[in-house]
């Protein structure tokens, strides 16, 4: 019951607060770290679990440090709307994509959050136009990846979503900086 719960506000949450950079980005991945350590107290094998909610906490917070940091257009009403709608539509899509039957009741629900997350922040990182926005929805993308390899007990995919987000770091780090940097000189 309560893993239930924290799924439906990370698809909440990923459906009104994707894109957004920052402080948003902390509570995205605290609920992504609390569902993951939720399914590890009911996973025969609690390891993967417990391992990927590290992971997300490890990488979200300096992340989250860093895109609050950096100046940032916030999203216009289109984005928002793109976003909201958007992402109520794929989570309507994920539902059906994962047919009763395919799979156990509860390994759906975690399949249908994990796919609504990543689908919601996709696609917040293409309706946003500004850089910082698009790497908070990568992040959000990359959160849901990690829930999905955790929950699934996928260490290699939990390794490759550990690695994409630290691609993502790199550009938030030291790309937008020296974009930043290169505005100031000029």
């Amino acid at each position: 019951m309560m893993l239930s719960l924290l799924l439906g506000l990370l698809i909440f949450l990923s459906v009104i607060l994707s894109g957004m950079r920052g402080w948003p980005l902390l509570w995205h991945g605290g609920l992504v770290a609390a569902a993951l350590l939720a399914a590890a107290r009911d996973a025969a094998d609690p390891l993967p679990p417990c391992l990927a909610a590290v992971a997300v906490v490890a990488a979200i917070v300096p992340l989250a440090w860093g895109l609050g940091r950096l100046e940032d257009v916030p999203p216009s009403a289109r984005e928002r709307a793109v976003c909201m709608g958007g992402g109520l539509v794929l989570t309507v899509l994920a539902v059906i994509a994962v047919p009763q039957g395919m799979v156990e009741e509860a390994a759906r629900l975690d399949l249908i959050a994990a796919l609504a997350v990543i689908l919601c922040g996709v696609l917040a990182a293409a309706a946003r136009r500004s850089v910082v926005g698009q790497c908070a929805g990568l992040a959000c993308a990359l959160d849901g990846l990690m829930l999905l390899a955790g929950l699934s007990g996928r260490g290699a995919m939990l390794a490759g979503a550990v690695m994409l987000l630290g691609a993502t770091m790199l550009v938030a780090f030291v790309c937008l900086r020296r974009l930043a940097w290169g505005r100031v000189a000029e």
